[in-house]
């Protein structure tokens, strides 16, 4: 959701791949992020609206039977594009207007706007669109993060939203995303994924099958979509969401999206350049009956504590919760070292902190 004050929202880090993190909110990212192409986005400071808590935001990262299917990320086959799972992927099916024209206009401005918007994505746009294929939604919302937060799981809003989905607080805890001295689930990269997915569910409902209402709703909330319909139903106007008397940057905010949309699908007939992703997990996930410190985590898993730091943005004291869950996210293929770390005594060893900061041989010399 865009904000009207115009401010400048599980980064994935593949072993020998650098991360980079774009964002433009008031909330500073790491000092190591990369600057952004100079162009002003937006995030979102409006508040959601009323929802229920969502469902199964907890995560398992064994490879037990029970729980593999829907928790673990997997490989489908001969790599390719990640791209094309959004490009071939189910549409959204928002019929076209001229404002989407506008904003396409807008974008293709900065005729580097899809090679910035591959890096902003690629440490999430996996993670995203598994979890977009599992609910059975339009792949085009994976491109939601970019409207929100230019996928910056840091980013802030002048009102407290926060995430690459930027939740409001009630509305995060609404959704089952804890909140407290140790950890915020608005910041964790899947958890609040989940979150998302379950509120635009409900959204999708609620406002009558139309995901142009929908996303209307999650920017401005529910509330104020039904009241615009509700004057225009009472002046004998049609109530879809091109009709309708919105805030403005919740005008502009479905046609922004759809814009984008239509760019990656477009790019080689609109003239612009736009980087292939490798479709393959890059993230998996380790569960433990103990509290989990990410210092002994990146040492156990032969990773740094910044990637570790950066996969867990909602651990705020670089450890699980007391009481748990323990719950960690590590570079994909580290998991099993820090799984065998835990089985043998169950208590990590204690690292050289400074060390942990710093690349392994193997990273130096490029390899895992």
């Amino acid at each position: 959701m865009q904000s009207a004050a115009r401010t400048s929202l599980l980064a994935c880090v593949a072993i020998g791949l650098p991360l980079q993190l774009i964002g433009c909110a008031s909330h500073q990212p790491p000092e190591d992020t990369i600057a952004s192409s100079g162009q002003t986005f937006s995030v979102s400071a409006r508040e959601y609206g009323y929802v229920r808590p969502a469902i199964d935001v907890r995560v398992i990262g064994r490879d037990d039977g029970k729980t593999r299917s829907r928790h673990r990320y997997v490989d489908r086959g001969a790599g390719g594009d990640l791209w094309d799972r959004v490009r071939h992927g189910e549409r959204l099916g928002i019929h076209h207007h001229e404002r989407v024209e506008r904003a396409v206009r807008t974008l293709k401005q900065n005729s580097h706007y899809l090679t910035d918007l591959s890096k902003r994505a690629q440490p999430y746009l996996h993670l995203i669109i598994e979890e977009l294929e599992r609910h059975g939604l339009p792949a085009e919302l994976a491109l939601l993060p970019e409207v929100e937060s230019r996928y910056n799981p840091h980013a802030v809003s002048p009102k407290s939203a926060t995430g690459m989905w930027q939740f409001m607080p009630y509305t995060g805890v609404e959704m089952g995303l804890r909140q407290n001295s140790w950890y915020d689930g608005r910041n964790d990269i899947l958890a609040s994924t989940r979150g998302a997915i379950a509120y635009l569910q409900q959204l999708h409902r609620e406002l009558g099958g139309d995901w142009a209402l929908a996303l209307a709703g999650y920017n401005a909330g529910p509330a104020r979509v039904r009241a615009a319909q509700r004057a225009n139903k009472a002046a004998g106007k049609p109530v879809d969401f091109w009709s309708l008397d919105l805030p403005t940057e919740t005008e502009n905010y479905v046609p922004k999206l759809l814009a984008i949309a239509k760019l990656v699908r477009e790019h080689d007939a609109l003239g612009l350049s736009m980087p292939a992703i490798a479709n393959r997990p890059l993230v998996e996930v380790v569960e433990s009956g103990q509290q989990i410190d990410l210092a002994e985590a990146a040492h156990a898993c032969g990773v740094t504590l910044t990637q570790l730091k950066r996969l867990n943005p909602g651990l705020k004291r670089g450890k699980t919760l007391p009481n748990g869950p323990h719950l960690v996210l590590v570079p994909a293929g580290t998991g099993d070292r820090l799984r065998s770390a835990l089985a043998q005594g169950g208590t990590l060893k204690a690292p050289n902190l400074a060390a942990t900061n710093e690349p392994s041989a193997a990273q130096r010399a490029g390899g895992s």
